[in-house]
């Protein structure tokens, strides 16, 4: 059975910005997988993998999912029944207007207003593909603001951490994907970011993009240098995203 990774071989600096890209099935979204411990590496590898100079198979996988910030490609709700809050803060730990801050944040509060508020039932299928992927960012907001006020510096602060991106404007227009990509600057300035995407055009301003194939690594760089540098792969795939 072929591996869905092999050899990698990585290492991303604190703070900096990499998008991992590639055509389907070339090994991205089980490199998220893996850093969440959704997918489990080889018994010989697995001290090979490391966060901050300490073994993945060291850590908690509940601990390590709380401390790593991660949007998925599809937001994920709690069951029917419950409230627009407790979606928003699954482990209840934010205060209301905490919660409204964040929803203000990403255009949604008067949305969210509007069908009764943030003790109202969550009524998913009244939202846009837009609005759910909107209302996960502002999770994710949240939690950030969360830890930098128990870290003592205010929901403003910056504490630094690790934010994964899987796809995160797949389902959405440009014009939604392009506000998402200025509220994800403003509110995780320090933050390492890992991006899976597509649209190439949105990380051109990254520090790094690492192209994969078939599990593995085939090209790491500058995506400004590469998009014009011949024979690069990431410029084939920046070329016919744009098509």
């Amino acid at each position: 059975m072929p591996l869905a990774l092999d050899s990698l071989s990585l290492s991303i600096r604190p703070g900096e910005k990499v998008a991992i890209c590639g055509r389907t099935g070339s090994g991205k979204s089980s490199f998220i997988a893996l850093l969440l411990k959704l997918l489990e590496p080889l018994a010989t590898s697995i001290d090979d993998i490391q966060i901050d100079n300490v073994s993945l198979g060291r850590l908690d996988r509940n601990t390590l999912r709380r401390r790593i910030i991660a949007i998925p490609q599809d937001a994920v709700f709690l069951p029917d029944g419950s409230t627009v809050f407790m979606n928003l803060d699954p482990f209840q730990v934010a205060t209301l207007e905490d919660a409204q801050s964040v929803l203000q944040s990403v255009g949604l509060w008067d949305f969210i207003v509007q069908r009764g508020g943030l003790e109202a039932e969550m009524a998913v299928a009244t939202f846009s593909q837009g609005q759910r992927q909107l209302f996960s960012l502002a999770r994710a907001i949240l939690r950030r603001r969360g830890r930098a006020q128990s870290l003592g510096m205010g929901r403003c602060g910056s504490e630094g951490g690790i934010l994964l991106l899987d796809e995160v404007s797949a389902s959405v227009d440009q014009e939604t994907e392009k506000g998402m990509q200025e509220i994800i600057q403003q509110e995780f300035t320090n933050y390492t970011i890992i991006a899976v995407s597509h649209r190439l055009q949105m990380v051109m301003d990254f520090d790094r993009v690492v192209v994969m194939d078939g599990g593995r690594i085939i090209e790491v760089g500058n995506p400004t240098q590469l998009v014009n540098r011949p024979k690069s792969r990431f410029k084939d795939l920046y070329v016919s995203s744009k098509h």
